[in-house]
């Protein structure tokens, strides 16, 4: 084959491969293509807990909500999420936390420094170790 037609062939195949994987980008970032904020369940709740000692308030929020507030407040420069406002208290210390399902207490996720961030830190139970577990016997 000339050394022309070859390298005409080569080139359409190169376009060709280039213009699939633009397609295939586009397909993938647009529109909706599942696992933003806007997705989630608006009636899942999360648990959340006032840091302030005086109220130590525990309660339930959306997780669709609480999401929202982190991605409208957030400090790009900061480490940690931002609290929210306390509805008992009115205080900017709310954070996320989770409600032990063994004891039963609510706690502030990552509790129990180099553990997982559902580590009780009154009974030691971790819903994610006990999930972990149970795969590694299947």
């Amino acid at each position: 084959m000339e050394e022309g037609k070859k390298k005409l062939i080569l080139t359409i195949i190169i376009v060709a491969c280039l213009g699939i994987a633009g397609a295939i980008t586009v397909m993938t970032r647009s529109g909706s293509s599942g696992g933003g904020i806007e997705d989630l369940d608006p009636k899942e709740m999360i648990w959340v807990k006032c840091s302030n000692e005086a109220c130590d308030a525990e309660y339930q929020v959306g997780k669709q909500d609480y999401y929202i507030y982190l991605r409208d407040n957030r400090d790009p420069m900061a480490m940690t999420a931002p609290p929210m406002v306390c509805k008992e208290c009115g205080e900017e210390s709310v954070l996320q936390a989770v409600k032990c399902e063994s004891c039963g207490i609510v706690f502030f996720k990552g509790s129990v420094p180099h553990d997982f961030a559902d580590r009780c830190p009154e009974c030691k139970y971790s819903a994610t170790e006990e999930n972990r577990k149970a795969r590694k016997k299947q």
